[in-house]
């Protein structure tokens, strides 16, 4: 992807061979692997503008990221779905990784390395529809660095935002350090939209002004006016940087830091919103209430690595991650006094204090005893322990093998095979396989075929919580048993897996090069945050509801048009139903498209990008509705001086068009212009 830019200025260029890890978890040359992998590499990493993975992330061909920025989709599949690494390493977090696309900085990524499916063979639990590999920016010998500012806002000044970053790398051939900070401030992207509020009174929901009790009839409004936040407030702090020690030519040490702190807050309507009005002895519900949410949120993620070759053919590894997530929520309503609460901490809501922490002993062995052979066997050991107001669950401990045999049968024909065992001392045991060749007919022609298992155990959310959510209803896991929510017994959750055969082919020459994959994914005891009870004692819970489908097509490929311009292009449409109703999955489009021009030239590059994304389905306040598609345009540039051969100014504008996008969805700021400056030395 990255290098398109290199090329589209010589044609004649030789492109180096291209590496990743995250397929096989080997190093290996990108064309040679059966398994689908993407490469969002440094050049476009920067090209982009970002300030958060997710900036990245929106202009990656094949993927898609919601409006609200809360939900990274990969073939269909997304939300907690996918597995986030940092270096290789599992991050803990949000059980739905809410927060990741936007809290993960920019600044600190060398290169990011995409599984597109599922891979629990390697990875174990999570894995069900893909793998997002964050590469930081690693230690190198000499000195070097760098900084970053950057601001920008939407054409009416709201939404903005702006960013601090530096970076700094260096050492010998014993001892190499890197070194990362970023702040990242975000103002709120607002619309004002009209909550009506509405009480229930004999079965029905009526309006405050028409309900019996005074205080609601005298206290509440009918309606409020209010500025919905479609993009929250937020500052998050990053700092992080590794130490390696190459303490003989055989042993290396390496120690990794990453830590992270968010605040977080934003207004919204909650659905249902507890009044300080009793009747029966319960607190009077009210609906559509403005509410605003507040986070507070640390991480903590370090590792300490040991690499020893022990042989000319065996290479171990050791590694011992320890990462800490800490979150403290909670909601107050706008307009307290209505409802009845003297002060704001009273109509305190939702609140949520909670620490996890994640130990994991990882062994990895890779023997090579021939010219064509590698194998690869890790151990894995992993214990989660979680204190939290929301649920009560005693440490769970993850225990897993793995075996990948990577076969060069023929000089044009590579095979990769494997399979992996688990077993949660809460979800049980599962087996996981993976098999995969890609045969090279010629430079235009790579045959590719891979099939690949995953499974996602139920998180301790989904089991135990016990709380009310920021909308206002109930969430309670499988195993809980509250009488007064309604809930009177427990049920089972069973682990979902997910199945995929997919079959590519892919080419390439001196000026243009193409894929093209078909695929085939199922999905089985697909876990669903459901609706249940009955009146008032409504709540949300968690069940295995339904299998899913997903199959369809992705294409993509590059020309260079002239010396100085490259086009890159990406088509991706697939049908993705629940098989059980015969309804498509919700907020899932799909179809997507997009369209970049490169163009290089001297010390400017220019880029244009295009991107659809195909209606889609999703819950609104009136049932199932239907958003959609939607097109968006950005342009961006940037610009080194010759006389500052240090500095670099870039900038963009993303949306240009101004296009709209359903609410539903998450909404869009509309035209938003950047503008930064980077230093590297």
């Amino acid at each position: 992807m990255g290098s398109s830019q290199a090329a589209a200025g010589d044609t004649s260029i030789v492109l180096p061979t291209v590496y990743v890890t995250t397929a096989t978890r080997i190093e290996q040359d990108i064309t040679t692997s059966p398994a689908p992998i993407q490469l969002i590499d440094s050049v476009d990493v920067k090209a982009a503008g970002a300030t958060t993975l997710r900036g990245i992330l929106d202009l990656a061909p094949g993927l898609y990221v919601s409006p609200s920025g809360s939900n990274l989709q990969i073939r269909g599949l997304g939300g907690s779905d996918t597995l986030y690494l940092i270096d290789g390493r599992r991050i803990v977090g949000e059980f739905s990784n809410a927060f990741e696309l936007e809290r993960i900085s920019a600044s600190m990524i060398d290169r990011i390395e995409i599984v597109r499916g599922p891979a629990s063979m390697l990875y174990g639990a999570d894995a069900l529809g893909g793998v997002v590999n964050i590469i930081t920016k690693r230690p190198a010998a000499g000195l070097e660095g760098g900084g970053d500012i950057q601001y920008g806002a939407n054409d009416r000044g709201d939404g903005a935002r702006a960013m601090l970053a530096g970076d700094l790398r260096g050492g010998n051939e014993t001892l190499n350090f890197s070194f990362y900070a970023s702040h990242l401030h975000r103002d709120i992207y607002a619309e004002r939209e009209t909550a009506q509020v509405s009480v229930p009174q004999s079965g029905a929901q009526v309006a405050p002004s028409r309900h019996p009790n005074a205080r609601i009839r005298n206290g509440l409004k009918d309606s409020y006016e209010v500025d919905v936040d479609y993009r929250d407030q937020a500052d998050v702090d990053t700092i992080g940087g590794a130490l390696e020690w190459q303490v003989t030519p055989d042993v290396k040490l390496t120690l990794d830091l990453n830590a992270m702190r968010e605040e977080r807050e934003g207004t919204y309507i909650s659905s249902r919103y507890a009044t300080n009005v009793m009747a029966a002895g319960k607190a009077i519900q009210a609906a559509n209430i403005p509410a605003r949410q507040y986070d507070d949120n640390e991480r903590l993620d370090t590792a300490l690595t040991f690499d020893w070759s022990l042989f000319d053919t065996l290479d171990l590894r050791y590694r011992l991650h320890y990462s800490r997530y800490d979150k403290d929520r909670v909601v107050y309503a706008v307009h307290y006094a209505d409802l009845g609460y003297a002060t704001r901490n009273d109509s305190a809501s939702s609140r949520s204090e909670s620490t996890m922490n994640q130990w994991v002993n990882e062994l990895t062995g890779v023997w090579s005893p021939g010219e064509n052979h590698s194998v690869l066997g890790g151990l894995e050991h992993r214990d989660n322990n979680v204190e939290s107001t929301s649920f009560d669950a005693d440490t769970r401990t993850f225990d897993s093998a793995f075996l990948q045999h990577e076969w060069q049968i023929l000089p044009s024909l590579n095979a990769v095979y494997g399979a992996r065992y688990d077993d949660d001392s809460v979800g049980g045991s599962h087996l996981s396989f993976q098999a995969g060749g890609i045969w090279t007919l010629s430079p235009l022609a790579r045959l590719r075929a891979n099939f690949a298992q995953g499974y996602k155990a139920p998180d301790d959310r989904s089991l135990y919580v016990d709380q009310v959510n920021p909308q206002g209803v109930p969430m309670l896991g499988a195993e809980v048993i509250n009488p007064e929510q309604g809930k009177t017994s427990a049920h089972n959750l069973d682990p979902e897996s997910s199945d995929t055969f997919e079959i590519g082919l892919a080419g390439e020459a001196a000026a243009w090069d193409y894929g093209v994959t078909l695929f085939h994914t199922s999905v089985t005891d697909r876990i669903e945050r459901v609706r249940e009870g009955s009146g008032l004692l409504t709540y949300n819970t968690f069940r295995n509801i339904n299998e899913a489908r997903i199959q369809g097509v992705e294409t993509e490929g590059s020309v260079s048009l002239t010396p100085a311009l490259r086009a890159r292009a990406a088509f991706t449409h697939f049908s993705a139903e629940n098989l059980e109703t015969g309804d498509p999955l919700l907020n899932t489009p799909e179809t997507l498209a997009s369209l970049t021009l490169d163009y290089a030239r001297a010390n400017w590059l220019l880029h244009a990008i295009v991107s659809y994304a195909g209606e889609q389905d999703y819950s609104g306040r009136a049932g199932i509705e239907t958003a959609a598609g939607y097109t968006l345009v950005h342009l961006k540039a940037s610009y080194m001086p010759p006389t500052l051969a240090a500095v670099e100014f870039y900038g963009g504008i993303d949306n240009l068009l101004d296009e709209k996008i359903d609410p539903g969805l998450g909404s869009d700021p509309g035209p938003y212009a950047y503008l930064g400056v980077r230093y590297n030395f």
